[in-house]
């Protein structure tokens, strides 16, 4: 078992409604909190989440914890991402499923520190996939 990330990324919102709790909460599980935006009739008002999916239909937007674990070994990733010429994990902030209250955590992918702020900024998305 392991966790793949995708070949690309992109700068996206991570909503676009006022900002309210809907029950993304898992630290540890992007797949659940992914899970519970695609179901709300309203999903497309959650770029990030709606990127992630179009990937295929078991990518997500990983967890606060997924994108810390994804930090520890961005240097790993990079290179194969490098050698592959595909777009690198850089060193801005990674939007996170996980909410907290009516604000999100995002990851500096510079230091490894997880932030929680607003929801509308464009930061990056990078999707994950778990086999």
């Amino acid at each position: 078992h392991g966790k793949i990330v995708s070949l690309d990324q992109k700068q996206l919102r991570w909503c676009t409604l006022v900002q309210k709790s809907i029950g993304a909460t898992s630290e540890s599980d992007g797949q659940s909190n992914t899970d519970i935006v695609m179901s709300r009739s309203d999903y497309k008002n959650y770029p990030a989440f709606v990127w992630c999916r179009e990937q295929g239909e078991d990518w997500y937007l990983p967890s606060k914890d997924e994108l810390s674990s994804l930090y520890r070994v961005k240097n790993q990733i990079n290179k194969l991402l490098r050698d592959r010429c595909k777009e690198m994990i850089n060193d801005n902030w990674y939007w996170s499923s996980t909410e907290r209250g009516d604000c999100v955590w995002f990851v500096d992918m510079n230091n490894g520190w997880a932030y929680s702020g607003n929801k509308f900024g464009n930061y990056y998305v990078r999707a994950v996939s778990a086999f």
